[in-house]
């Protein structure tokens, strides 16, 4: 069976811009070329995967969520850059993408779309291939099961069907994510959650979440059971009403954070739902590609002088690439002929 790593692209892209800040060529910052490159090429090389795909946030991608939800991810870090760093930024992302074509690394970018939509549909129809996502964002953990596994470069932990996942403070069953990001919202994205109904309560009331598959519906019921025996309990209050902290929407918000939040419906335009089938039935034509392009872009850019000081260093670099290549090669040769 076809081994295939799923790369969040923005996640791992913004990881390496934030955190490799040393790294400089004439000038110009190359943190988030040099670790989106490496990363890659150390992870496929540990793992031998048959094919990668890197999925891409399209340009106003939030656009769909923010109808639902106007203040959605008006919080994000991008939006606090200065122009230079933008333009960095914006440079060293659209370089990534140069070089990924190169490696003969599928990407799919959808204007109007998120990456993780995009994600949770390829792995909806993906059925033939055992699957690894690469990202540090918790919300993929909602498509773990038997075909696929999440590998989080923040935990360096790779968390496979029945592990759990660890929040702030807790670790929960992957199948409760939605549950608990449904009620108790994502920070990280601006979504509203019930007013103080924090991890610490959500255990103290909850501690079911813990351990058993749990629904919002399950939550819902015995919060009602137990608000019966504690009328006083604001948690309990905001709970069934949907209090949070822009006021009380009632069972709207229930609706309002599944649309958000749950991935088993993926939120996508019919064309991204079209791209993400061809790119998983159709094979990479190699006409124009190869590392000799590669390894030009990597000197221009300065990539190579931060490799060891070894003889054949470059070689060791590329050869995981080189590997995929060679697959990419005979699968199209064989689909032509």
């Amino acid at each position: 069976m076809t081994k295939t790593l799923l790369v969040d692209g923005n996640n791992l892209f913004k990881i390496g811009y934030h955190g490799v800040r040393e790294y400089y060529h004439k000038g110009n910052h190359i943190g988030g070329i040099y670790h989106f490159v490496n990363t890659l090429r150390r992870f496929i090389d540990e793992y031998n995967y048959d094919k990668v795909i890197v999925f891409w946030d399209g340009e106003d991608n939030s656009i769909q969520r923010k109808k639902i939800f106007p203040e959605y991810k008006e919080n994000r870090r991008y939006n606090r850059l200065n122009d230079i760093q933008k333009q960095s930024y914006s440079w060293q992302l659209k370089r990534v993408k140069e070089y990924l074509e190169e490696m003969f690394i599928r990407q799919i970018n959808v204007d109007g779309n998120e990456a993780d939509d995009m994600i949770a549909q390829y792995c909806q129809i993906s059925e033939d291939e055992h699957k690894t996502i690469f990202s540090a964002d918790k919300d993929l953990t909602q498509l773990i099961c038997e075909k696929v596994q999440v590998y989080s470069p923040s935990q360096k932990q790779m968390i496979k069907n029945g592990d759990k996942v660890k929040l702030s403070s807790i670790e929960i069953p992957h199948q409760n994510i939605s549950t608990f990001k449904i009620i108790s919202g994502d920070k990280s994205d601006n979504i509203d959650g019930i007013y103080y109904f924090g991890e610490k309560t959500f255990v103290k009331l909850f501690p079911e979440i813990v351990d058993s598959i749990v629904s919002v519906d399950d939550i819902l019921t015995k919060g009602e059971q137990l608000h019966e025996n504690d009328k006083d309990n604001k948690a309990l209050q905001n709970l069934l009403s949907g209090k949070t902290k822009r006021g009380v929407y009632g069972e709207e918000f229930y609706l309002i954070n599944r649309k958000l939040v749950d991935l088993s419906i993926p939120l996508l335009t019919e064309e991204a739902i079209e791209i993400v089938k061809l790119y998983y039935e159709e094979d990479i034509d190699p006409e124009g590609r190869g590392y000799q392009n590669l390894m030009r872009m990597m000197m221009d850019d300065g990539i190579f002088k931060y490799l060891p000081k070894t003889d054949n260093a470059w070689v060791y670099f590329l050869t995981p690439f080189m590997k995929l290549t060679r697959k990419e090669k005979r699968r199209f040769k064989k689909t032509k002929n």
